[in-house]
């Protein structure tokens, strides 16, 4: 990776002792830098609170021209000598080291390797395309890392993506922390192809699925058709702009449901949880969003598992006043049912298109008959994932 910027004021540029480009602080957005260094008339003008409010946790040094003590915000105060100036060095290699998530992180190291591979994919790293002019064009317009990051599946270095090792797990893993999820699954064809992975890794013929009548055709394919479950339907709403959402709210009612199950399999009727799997889009293609803890106390001890599909969100667990909303962010107990939550991390976040995240959080019911452990998960995971996976879209 190229080395970041220094950051400094504009009368300390020339005093800095270092082999990093230096940029002034008032033309740099601090995206580019990985160090700061500053006045200690800077440290009172305001410059910490905005470093502060970036979120970037850069490493601040303040240089004066004698030891003083050194501000909140401020890593370290400084005077110039020659290990200070390693020390700056020192700050901002472990500051790039630990920006780059895990796979990015490892894919960009080894493409900055510039090995060659002698399997697949056949564009070589985009030398097929050189060689003819439309084929150039091709290249110059997406670029030469493109091409050098398309690499095979095979390179042990990366990581299998099917059986979740190395970078690939440690990815899945931060990803799992970041959305307070048990377990985390990167899925390369669309949330269509998650919730796929989800159903058919819970539901089997015999199964009663409780059934949000605005889900996804995904889920349809998914749960009824590949699976073969048995539906019980929640009708969804529309109001008077013709939006909808949500699901009527006689629909959660106990002995409302209990009657419907009676209509299609009584023998379960009374079971005291008839549903291996409810299914709720959590965010609707109008914009209506449910509230993930209402709709957990109403059906949740009904049901095995909740699938939330997430689609068009994904982004609530980290807006305080929308905390509610998120399945992920809910205490659950061991009466609670385990929960998926599937994200088109290409829609409402920033992936590149077909990205898509599985979420499992189902640690609390860890142990008991109902749980969905990982090997089940990751067969299903499996039938639906490409072996040729495009490894900038992970």
């Amino acid at each position: 990776m190229k080395s970041m910027n220094i950051a400094a004021s504009g009368e300390l540029i020339p005093r800095l002792s270092t082999h990093r480009n230096v940029v002034a602080l008032d033309s740099t957005d601090f995206t580019d830098v990985a160090a700061v260094v500053i006045t200690t008339a800077d440290s009172r003008s305001g410059i910490l609170a905005l470093l502060k409010r970036t979120g970037f946790h850069l490493p601040v040094f303040m240089l004066a021209d004698e030891p003083v003590s050194a501000p909140v915000g401020v890593t370290a105060v400084i005077v110039g000598n020659a290990q200070e100036w390693l020390e700056l060095e020192n700050a901002a290699c472990r500051y790039e080291a630990e920006l780059l998530p895990p796979f990015y992180g490892t894919l960009t190291q080894y493409v900055d390797m510039g090995n060659s591979t002698f399997a697949c994919p056949g564009h070589q790293h985009g030398e097929f395309f050189r060689k003819h002019p439309a084929g150039r064009h091709f290249y110059d317009f997406f670029g030469e890392n493109l091409f050098r990051a398309d690499m095979c599946n095979a390179d042990v270095k990366l990581g299998d993506l099917l059986i979740h090792e190395g970078s690939a797990k440690h990815a899945q893993k931060f990803a799992a922390k970041v959305f307070n999820a048990d377990k985390t699954y990167f899925v390369l064809n669309g949330t269509s192809a998650a919730n796929k992975v989800v159903t058919n890794a819970l539901l089997t013929r015999g199964d009663l699925v409780l059934f949000d009548r605005n889900n996804h055709k995904s889920n349809h394919h998914g749960a009824l058709i590949q699976a073969g479950a048995t539906p019980v339907y929640l009708e969804a709403a529309r109001n008077p702009f013709g939006f909808i959402g949500g699901i009527d709210a006689h629909c959660f009612d106990e002995t409302y449901l209990r009657d419907q199950i009676r209509d299609v399999m009584p023998e379960s009727a009374d079971a005291s949880r008839p549903f291996r799997l409810a299914i709720i889009q959590l965010g609707t293609y109008d914009g209506t969003i449910y509230n993930a803890r209402q709709v957990v106390d109403k059906i949740g001890h009904l049901c095995d598992y909740i699938l939330f599909d997430s689609a068009w969100v994904g982004y609530e667990q980290f807006i305080n006043m929308m905390a509610d909303t998120s399945p992920l962010r809910l205490e659950l107990n061991e009466n609670d049912p385990g929960i998926f939550v599937t994200q088109s991390v290409h829609k409402q976040q920033a992936g590149f298109s077909q990205t898509s995240q599985i979420h499992k959080k189902d640690n609390h019911i860890r142990g008991q008959a109902r749980f969905c452990p990982h090997k089940r998960l990751n067969n299903a995971f499996m039938l639906h994932a490409s072996t040729s996976p495009f490894y900038p879209l992970f």
